[in-house]
């Protein structure tokens, strides 16, 4: 009996640690399988389709907004062209009216240097707004103002074909203002219609000495003498010091004739 205890025990004990050592030698459970990598979707190609879109779109957008700047600007530029020439197309009506025939002349002929110059200006807006402003002053009589506002032009950035076209408008405006001013004078008709020619042809050497005859004899005004000035002072520099100089000799010389 006891002998028969003992063996199932020991038979036990065996299988037990039979058992504990298959445990032991098992290979541990297969780890989780590692995620698959995930298919590219079908629209993997959908994120640079969105840019490519995105870009276009923005160029779209830029190349309408640049017209529309440039629109704007072409705009601009015909309201500009439009004030100075309905000016100057003013100021050669009011011109015709007169009996001045040399007046007359010389309005339509400012008025085709006005336009030709003022198309030239294109995009020079500055410019633009000064010969306008100009153009308002002579419209007005402004005689004083317009002349120098004219002859500022020349600061506004010109190309040297544009200096030459605002000297010529400067030219005819000077001509214009000396014939409206000054052709009454009395006894001074040939002198004034000598600078009226001289200066209207761009000629300032040659108008000098009629043009100094009559600042010194003729009876003017303080605004008639300094309208003259303003006029002939940023082409012929120096002229009325020479005039007075010319004028004390003169007298010099009527004194030595008594």
């Amino acid at each position: 009996m006891k002998l028969n205890l003992f063996l199932g025990a020991s038979i036990a004990s065996v299988a037990l640690l039979v058992g504990c050592g298959d445990s032991s030698n098992k290979p541990a459970a297969n780890p989780p399988a590692a995620p698959a990598t995930p298919a590219a979707p079908a629209a993997a190609g959908a994120p640079a389709a969105a840019v490519a879109e995105a870009k276009k779109v923005a160029t779209e957008v830029g190349t309408e907004t640049k017209k529309q700047v440039t629109q704007a600007a072409v705009d601009v530029q015909k309201q500009a062209t439009a004030a100075y020439q309905n000016l100057s197309s003013q100021l050669t009506t009011s011109l015709q009216s007169n009996s001045d025939s040399l007046l007359k002349n010389i309005g339509t002929d400012l008025g085709a240097r006005v336009t030709k110059f003022g198309e030239s200006l294109k995009t020079n807006e500055a410019a633009k707004a000064q010969l306008t402003s100009a153009m308002e002053s002579l419209l007005g009589k402004n005689d004083a103002q317009a002349v120098s506002g004219l002859g500022k032009l020349t600061d506004l950035k010109l190309t040297p074909d544009q200096t030459t076209l605002a000297k010529d408008v400067y030219n005819a405006a000077a001509a214009l203002v000396t014939q409206r001013n000054f052709s009454s004078l009395e006894g001074m008709n040939s002198e004034v219609g000598s600078v009226v020619n001289s200066v209207w042809k761009g000629n300032y050497s040659q108008a000098l000495p009629a043009l100094q005859k009559i600042y010194t004899q003729a009876n003017l005004t303080e605004p008639q003498k300094n309208l003259l000035g303003t006029t002939f002072d940023q082409y012929a520099p120096g002229w009325r010091e020479n005039a007075g100089k010319l004028q004390q000799g003169l007298n010099t010389l009527k004194g030595f004739t008594k």
